[in-house]
């Protein structure tokens, strides 16, 4: 179970990652005002993220520091949407803040999860 966790979340990485690269004006249009330069900046991060994930999850026995460290970026990512939708910080739009309190509690969820099925 704990593949198919870190597949789902290479996934969303990967396809955050295209979005925030290939079509910055309209996720920053979505969202509010986040600056461009930053969402491609995060996109690469995203996408280099997604690949590591992948490479953590083709092992038979999954790194228990790498997925750890998987763990931590998630929490990274929720708590980082909350101060931003809380402190009215570039994700201003009604539809931005439902889309990134949805995207978080996936993200919340993935990284729940990763950290709960990793073996002892």
């Amino acid at each position: 179970m704990l593949y198919k966790v870190l597949k789902t979340n290479a996934a969303s990485c990967l396809l955050f990652g295209v979005l925030f690269l290939i079509a910055p004006v309209v996720v920053a249009n979505a969202l509010g005002n986040p600056p461009v330069l930053l969402l491609q900046i995060l996109g690469l991060g995203l996408i280099g993220n997604g690949l590591l994930i992948l490479w953590a999850a083709s092992k038979p026995v999954p790194n228990r520091a790498a997925v750890l460290f998987f763990v931590f970026g998630d929490a990274i990512w929720v708590v980082a949407t909350l101060i931003l939708i809380l402190t009215g910080l570039w994700i201003t739009t009604a539809l931005g803040i439902l889309l990134s309190i949805a995207v978080a509690i996936f993200v919340g969820g993935c990284g729940f999860l990763q950290w709960r099925l990793l073996p002892s």
